[in-house]
């Protein structure tokens, strides 16, 4: 098994989904957890906006990311790789909402599914609005991740955190003046921008 491992320090460009697939493939367990890391919101966030229980929604992450890990292979098209697990969580829901409601004939057909991403019939699993919804989050989630380490903490604290930091709190967490908060926070925003920009 290859050992190379994707190291990433805190002001390094996070590693895109190609590198960290190849990185899976090469046997780089490393890889395979920052991959799931990325991920793990997006795919938890659907059975819990479905109403779905914690333990349901647990199930259905492992069960995600087992298809995901039997599939990489065959994942040609690395781009759309949120797209994919949106899909293939939103069946695993229908599977579980449906053994829930002790249907069988709705709950035998899920797990035989081809899930491989050229067979996704568009928008037809997750209305179009809400499909996008989810990318647009995944992307932004993405890009702050590949910010350098003193804006993902200040853009964390500032839209991600749910206490309300102040000016004066942030700048004493992050050991800076308190008149350089608001600049640093846009010359932030400004990076993040431009990593989104073409993504949504």
């Amino acid at each position: 098994m290859n050992k190379r491992m994707i190291a990433v320090g805190p002001e390094q460009a996070q590693p895109d989904d190609r590198q960290l697939i190849e990185g899976c493939l090469a046997g780089d367990n490393s890889a395979w957890e920052a991959l799931i890391s990325r991920y793990r919101r997006l795919i938890y966030s659907i059975p819990l906006k479905s109403r779905l229980s914690p333990d349901d929604a647990a199930d259905i992450f492992q069960s995600v990311c087992l298809k995901l890990y039997e599939r990489l292979e065959t994942l040609r098209d690395h781009d759309r790789i949120s797209s994919w697990l949106i899909t293939t969580t939103t069946r695993e829901c229908w599977r579980v909402a449906a053994r829930n409601r002790r249907d069988p004939q709705n709950n035998s057909a899920a797990g035989d599914e081809d899930d491989s991403i050229a067979n996704i019939p568009a928008d037809i699993l997750m209305p179009s609005e809400e499909r996008e919804k989810l990318e647009v989050q995944q992307a932004v989630r993405q890009s702050v991740e590949s910010l350098p380490e003193r804006c993902r903490e200040l853009l964390t604290m500032l839209f991600y955190q749910s206490d309300k930091y102040s000016y004066v709190e942030i700048a004493r967490r992050m050991d800076m003046p308190v008149p350089s908060v608001g600049p640093t926070r846009a010359r932030c925003l400004q990076k993040l921008k431009k990593l989104l920009h073409g993504k949504i």
